[in-house]
């Protein structure tokens, strides 16, 4: 009997280990996450939390301008926020107070409470003006969030490189949450890995494969959908898409897009690329960049010569997306999946080769011949005459990564863990790809100064 005992318990014990833990590493049981910005664009900011149920109170910030002095707040403002129980886990609670009217490049203090509990608090700063010449830096990661150490040594490569200098945003182009985009994957492997940066810039996702194993695009459902507070309505700027799961905003001088390449909204009639060809057409922004999970060129560990690989996906985000995204004028396209860093050579319609369904570009001097590859300089392209857009494959910042070939687009391809960092200023935007150990492993820079606007 107690031999019977003794293996019913160790079976439970077992069972509970696997509901938490993966492949991949520890899930945790507790859930709550600690203040993180969201939308920070235009004259907007918003906070965001979460508290187990226990904590349920009315969601309140607390909110100062820093003086100039670097001192903290003279003066504590007061905003109301909205609390909702979560739909993942009916023991927590999310929150989030939104800010408006807020003057540009101004740095602010918060704390976030539940009535009279404090959360946490932190510091971010306030959206440029519109044409805005200083330097914008933006931090970009895919492919991360496996919850091993080589996640967490990409992330510290990439804060001792910056050191001192200050951060703008992170814009992560999908699979933040392995293997199964469930609740305590984005609270283990996204939240707390990366606290300590989330809560002083915003993190501005796409959907990856792996988080939509457990969220749905069309209902807008899911751990992912309710891990962040994305821009549905045009409020950051940009064409309204009236749904989460693509959106576009404004951040200074640059124009942003998120688009799902999850599954059926890469449809060239569809809902989506319909209104990417409207935002595109509607922004005057001196620069626009792109982002999305499923790279239309990549010989990592996907390749985008076959339409077997992730469904299709790869190939019809080149095959449908590609052509607006270049007609819309856009100068930089990043994308993960593909567990590889590779940059392109500066290019314009390499697409609709080879045979259905595949559609494969395997031939560089063909496409060369047919004037697709505009600039094949290695460090610096500038856009004149032609338009050309730069595509970047960036899924090294955690899962295994893997080299099957080059590329024919691909001036640059290295089996590397890392991840990139843009610097735009002026009339030039400037791309690098930081490897684990903290060096410059590759970089380009796209000096648009002689080229007019796409939309005037």
């Amino acid at each position: 009997m107690i031999r019977m005992l003794f293996l019913v318990l160790l079976a439970a014990a077992l069972l509970w280990i696997v509901r938490y833990s993966d492949t991949k590493g520890w899930i945790p049981g507790d859930r709550p996450r600690l203040p993180y910005m969201q939308q920070v664009a235009g004259d907007r900011a918003i906070v965001a939390w979460r508290t187990s149920q226990r904590l349920f109170a009315d969601a309140r910030l607390e909110w100062g301008f820093e003086q100039d002095s670097g001192a903290g707040p003279l003066e504590w403002n007061e905003a109301p926020g909205e609390t909702a129980t979560s739909t993942q886990d009916p023991r927590y609670c999310d929150h989030h107070v939104v800010l408006t009217g807020l003057p540009p490049q101004r740095k602010i203090h918060y704390r976030a409470f539940n009535d009279t509990q404090l959360i946490g608090q932190g510091q971010f700063r306030t959206a440029p003006v519109d044409d805005f010449g200083g330097q914008i830096r933006i931090w970009v990661l895919g492919d991360s969030g496996t919850g091993e150490p080589i996640q967490y040594r990409v992330r510290d490569s990439m804060i001792g490189y910056l050191g001192e200098t200050p951060l703008d945003m992170l814009v992560h182009v999908g699979d933040m949450a392995y293997s199964r985009g469930r609740d305590g994957e984005f609270t283990a492997r996204f939240f707390r890995p990366y606290h300590s940066i989330l809560s002083s810039v915003p993190c501005w996702p796409a959907p990856g494969n792996h988080e939509m194993k457990r969220a749905d695009s069309a209902t807008q459902s899911g751990p992912y959908f309710e891990a962040y507070v994305l821009p549905k309505e045009g409020e950051c700027g940009g064409l309204s898409s009236g749904t989460e799961a693509y959106y576009s905003f404004d951040y200074g001088p640059i124009h942003f897009v998120s688009l799902d390449s999850s599954g059926d909204a890469i449809d060239p009639e569809g809902a989506m690329l319909t209104w990417l060809e409207e935002d595109l057409a509607s922004t005057d922004k001196k620069w626009i960049i792109a982002f999305f999970h499923h790279p239309p060129y990549t010989r990592g560990s996907h390749t985008s010569s076959n339409y077997g690989d992730s469904y299709g996906r790869l190939v019809r985000m080149r095959e449908f997306a590609n052509p607006v995204l270049e007609a819309g004028g856009v100068d930089l396209v990043l994308a993960g999946h593909s567990h590889v860093y590779e940059r392109s050579a500066l290019i314009q319609g390499v697409y609709g080769y080879g045979e259905a369904p595949s559609h494969p570009v395997t031939d560089r001097e063909l496409i060369r011949n047919d004037g697709k590859i505009l600039q094949w300089d290695e460090d610096r392209y500038e856009q004149t005459d032609s338009l050309g857009t730069v595509y970047v494959v960036v899924g090294n910042g955690g899962a295994s990564v893997r080299k099957r070939g080059e590329h024919p687009v691909m001036v640059n391809t290295q089996a590397i863990h890392g991840s990139g960092l843009i610097t735009v200023e002026g009339d030039q935007l400037l791309f690098e790809s930081v490897s684990i150990e903290g060096e410059v492993a590759d970089r380009v820079v796209i000096d648009r100064s002689s080229r007019s606007p796409v939309n005037d």
